[in-house]
């Protein structure tokens, strides 16, 4: 079939995504044949570019490593890149950037990254963290807070929204230590949150309809008003562009909004009342979103503001949370019981049962360093391991009743992070 223009002039596909040769041009990844180009910028503190950084790249499998320094306004450009996965991170003067996984590299075109420069980051990647599913808890110190969802930051802390406490909770893990931050709008619900490379921390109060940033040092927030529709906003990601990007589920947008003018710009998701939900940053360097409302996973570009729509072929389907692993995106199926992954090679769809079964509500989903993925159960009270190269899974047990986990993340040593509702605690999964 072919792809049809949406009114914002995206292109939708109606059923099994069927790219044309452009498209596929665009999005095809490792095996393709042909060059490409990866640019970017080397920024240090106070997002300032960096003179003269040194950028290491390699294909993500280690092989064909190599150097290049960035130019007086901190650019680099490395042409002539065998299209596929690469890996890549900048050092100056004793700092260096995490490093940026599986990037993708598309024959005939050019990939733009950031690298950002961070105090105490270690020269060397440390070796992944191998989970056992061990789960520790911690309980918030505010009573029936309504912790959401959790963030790590560039410093080791953990954050919460607290939803009916109308506050971000700071917990630092090895001290056990807690600190409370009230957002100035009363009943704005934190919902969704995500720390910038200095690790100031930006949510989405989805009560409000606000985005509000807290600046840690100094404990003040600062809100940005979002358009009359958009009332509540809800997961948040950064894109390549380094703007803050967020769904928005009642008003059927994405948004955009720039971190250093306050601009925001509204994309309108073709399908009406698909419902936006969770979004990441795929290998593509675009934003990838469910539409819990259509059963169908979106792909907007930030360069052209074009979207594309997957439908996926399973009755019923309600895709709920994602995450990318390689050339691929995982998700939950929140009404099928089930996980999914869409190839973003042949862009087809696989569909695998839960253990729990048809009713168990697989909701939250996060990859560990060593790409198995890990996601809950939100009905089953199941913590779930599925490693996508064996296809075998493992359940493990929550240790609180009713935890009712809707979103976890991965910090920088490789243990993951989970935001437990029914429970009012946040957990480590290690």
């Amino acid at each position: 079939m072919r792809p049809q223009k949406s009114p914002s002039g995206a292109l939708q596909h109606a059923g099994l995504a069927v790219a044309t040769a452009g498209l596929l041009l665009a999005l095809h990844v490792p095996a393709q044949p042909g060059t490409g180009t990866l640019a970017g910028v080397v920024l240090g503190p106070g997002d300032a570019p960096v003179a003269g950084a040194r950028v290491i790249v390699q294909q993500s499998d280690g092989a064909s490593p190599r150097a290049v320094r960035a130019d007086r306004s901190g650019r680099f450009r490395l042409r002539g890149l065998r299209a596929g996965l690469y890996d890549l991170r900048a050092q100056h003067s004793g700092m260096w950037s995490e490093w940026r996984h599986n990037v993708l590299v598309r024959a005939g075109r050019e990939t733009s990254v950031v690298l950002r420069l961070l105090p105490g980051v270690p020269a060397t990647e440390p070796v992944p963290l191998r989970l056992a599913g061990t789960v520790r808890e911690w309980e918030i110190p505010v009573a029936d807070a309504q912790p959401h969802d959790p963030a790590t930051d560039p410093a080791g802390n953990v954050w919460l929204t607290l939803m009916r406490a109308n506050q971000l909770a700071r917990l630092d893990p090895a001290t056990g230590q807690w600190k409370l931050f009230t957002a100035p709008t009363p009943n704005s619900a934190p919902h969704g949150l995500v720390s910038d490379s200095a690790g100031n921390i930006w949510y989405t109060a989805n009560g409000a309809g606000k985005i509000g940033r807290l600046d840690p040092a100094s404990g003040q927030i600062t809100e940005y008003s979002l358009p009359r529709d958009a009332g509540d906003p809800h997961t948040p990601v950064f894109g390549p562009d380094g703007a803050l990007w967020f769904t928005v589920q009642r008003a059927n947008q994405i948004l955009r909004l720039d971190p250093r003018s306050g601009a925001v710009r509204a994309y309108p998701v073709p399908t009406p009342d698909a419902r936006p939900y969770g979004i990441v940053l795929g290998p593509d360097q675009a934003l990838w979103f469910c539409e819990f409302g259509s059963g169908k996973l979106g792909r907007l570009d930030p360069n052209t503001g074009q979207f594309t729509e997957y439908r996926i072929p399973f009755e019923g389907a309600r895709p709920r949370r994602l995450v990318a692993r390689a050339a691929a995106i995982y998700y939950t199926d929140f009404a099928r019981g089930s996980i999914g992954q869409l190839d973003l090679v042949k862009f087809s769809f696989r569909e695998w049962p839960s253990p729990s079964g048809r009713s168990s509500q697989p909701y939250a989903i996060a990859a560990d360093a060593e790409g198995v993925l890990w996601y809950t159960e939100f009905n089953a009270n199941q913590l779930v391991r599925f490693d996508p190269e064996t296809e075998q899974f493992t359940r493990f047990a929550l240790p609180s009743p009713k935890s009712e986990v809707r979103h976890m993340v991965r910090d920088a040593s490789g243990r993951i992070w989970m935001a437990l509702s029914g429970a009012n605690k946040v957990a480590m999964i290690e």
